[in-house]
């Protein structure tokens, strides 16, 4: 199991990729079928073993790949039966425990005592019936869920959506921006991206709930969007989603590594969108970016504080701010900026503080609400702050 970078993961030209394919597997004599045929999916092979187990073989796009071991797929029987499923990684080991939905749409995750792991493979109890369950590493959170998250903010005067690039396969890569600072006036920019790869639901939600708090109505996000302009991309890796990727997108590249050379169109069309972005506003500063990921636990990932930033060690004090309130814990283990990932090209191009900020794979979405409103509330707080401390001479 590869549990951070494999060998020629910073390596961003195109690579070949082993895709699945789409279909429904039967195993006839038992009545009992399996697809992969809707987005967000990954099956990729199927068969009866011995009793009522089923086996499921999962793939990644490529390898080596760090472990995130997505899969997705559907399944029902000609008639109500209890059955055994084991799934088995090609490249990797499990990970995410089962989550369980009728529709798509409402996830549960399945019971401790239908479930259990054994040298990296997983075996699940489920009834099926002949309306399709869907079983899923996470829920499933593709381009759709996406929108109808935005969808309900996009009619804000402040809120503007526009497609900046395209996937390799054509699918838009999007910037949500927030202002309503007056034009001749200073302003702060807060960089957000999301997504870039795509089992890290929890951290996509994050973010979901962490503009949620920057687009309220309340006095501290009307204040801070007085003064601040928000660029953010929470859908950066289109195709690797849409596909059911492990980590990467269309061509095999972790996006997350090709903030040096910008080989992808996704990246390329984030950085150009952000530095043009910036150079159009009237006297604008970028103050702080945030990248969001999941992993194992509920981590920050800071700058190493020998680096100056502006603000100085700005992801330290905000932590702090938010440690104490929140019911849960927050590690925080800082990095130097050598490596080619997001939070270091913001730090590299403008200066600022930056922090790649990681969600739990197993953090309860009211945790998560939890963790982007206290996270939001301190961060506009803080910036608020920077802001009055810098353009102080100008006011």
């Amino acid at each position: 199991m590869i549990s951070y970078d494999p060998e020629g993961s910073t390596v961003t030209t195109n690579k070949q990729i082993d895709s699945q394919h789409k279909r429904t597997i039967g195993v006839r004599s038992e009545g009992v079928w399996i697809t992969n045929e809707f987005k967000t999916a990954r099956m990729n092979d199927f068969y009866k073993t011995e009793g009522d187990t089923f086996r499921v073989v999962i793939e990644p796009e490529i390898e080596p790949v760090n472990n995130s071991p997505w899969y997705g797929f559907k399944m029902w029987s000609d008639t109500t039966r209890d059955v055994t499923l084991n799934i088995v990684y090609k490249h990797g080991s499990h990970r995410y425990s089962p989550k369980l939905s009728t529709d798509g749409v409402s996830w549960s995750t399945i019971d401790t005592t239908d479930y259990y792991e054994v040298s990296g493979q997983a075996f699940v109890n489920i009834n099926l019936t002949e309306d399709p369950l869907w079983i899923s590493a996470q829920p499933s959170v593709g381009f759709q869920e996406y929108r109808e998250w935005l969808n309900p903010h996009s009619s804000k005067p402040f809120v503007q959506v526009d497609t900046i690039g395209y996937s390799h396969e054509g699918r838009p890569v999007e910037r949500v921006k927030l202002n309503q600072t007056e034009s001749a006036k200073p302003k702060g920019v807060l960089i957000l991206t999301g997504r870039l790869h795509p089992p890290e639901i929890t951290g996509q939600l994050a973010l979901f709930y962490f503009l949620d708090e920057l687009m309220a109505n309340s006095e501290l996000a009307k204040t801070f969007r007085d003064k601040f302009v928000v660029l953010a991309y929470p859908f950066a890796n289109p195709d690797g989603v849409t596909n059911g990727h492990w980590r990467t997108n269309a061509v095999g590249v972790d996006l997350n590594r090709d903030w040096i050379n910008f080989n992808q169109p996704e990246t390329k069309a984030i950085k150009f969108d952000i530095q043009s972005s910036v150079a159009r506003l009237f006297n604008a500063k970028v103050f702080y970016g945030m990248d969001f990921h999941s992993t194992q636990k509920n981590v920050m990932y800071p700058i190493i504080k020998k680096r100056t930033t502006f603000p100085e060690d700005f992801t330290y004090r905000w932590i702090d701010d938010v440690k104490p309130q929140y019911n849960n814990s927050i590690d925080v283990e800082p990095f130097d900026v050598q490596s080619p990932i997001t939070k270091n090209w913001i730090y590299r191009e403008f200066g600022a503080d930056a922090v790649t900020f990681e969600v739990g794979d197993t953090t309860s979405d009211e945790s998560i609400r939890e963790l982007a409103r206290l996270s939001a509330d301190a961060i506009m707080n803080r910036l608020l702050e920077a802001y009055e401390d810098f353009y102080k001479p100008e006011m």
